[in-house]
């Protein structure tokens, strides 16, 4: 019995996720953005907000995206002219990240809509039971990969 409860939770978790990705992907797709570009533009808008300067490593260490990845992602988001990139004068292997206007009205509205997705689909979920029952599982698969 107690198994069968482990492998249905594993189901279950794996179910939720996978529709939860699956939906996000969907508002995302709306606003021409990807997972991951929209990681990015958070950073970026969040290191904004702070007036905090903002280079490539920096993004690469703040997402947990690897740093070859975040280049690549920082070249698609260039071409869709929602962020700038300068190389550092004193140190050229330094590259200095700017999101442009467009790329602050994406982030919001794709902000907007991922929030009121999540506000949508935890509307009859306890929210602080729910947070404190991930936080646990977190806490225990940080023990046991360490």
């Amino acid at each position: 019995m107690y198994e069968s409860n482990i492998v249905a939770i594993d189901h279950l978790f794996n179910q939720v996720i996978k529709l939860w990705t699956k939906r996000k992907k969907q508002v995302l797709d709306n606003c021409g953005l990807t997972h991951s570009q929209f990681e990015i533009l958070s950073a970026i808008y969040h290191f904004t907000v702070s007036r905090q300067e903002i280079i490539q490593i920096d993004l690469s260490e703040k997402t947990g995206i690897d740093p070859m990845t975040t280049s690549t992602i920082l070249r698609n988001l260039e071409k869709k002219q929602f962020v700038t990139r300068m190389r550092g004068t004193e140190n050229t292997r330094v590259v200095y990240i700017k999101l442009t206007a467009e790329g602050i009205d994406v982030y919001k509205c794709a902000f907007s809509s991922i929030s009121e997705m999540n506000n949508s689909l935890y509307c009859r979920v306890n929210r602080n039971n729910l947070v404190k029952q991930l936080r646990l599982l977190s806490d225990e698969l940080c023990k046991i990969n360490n």
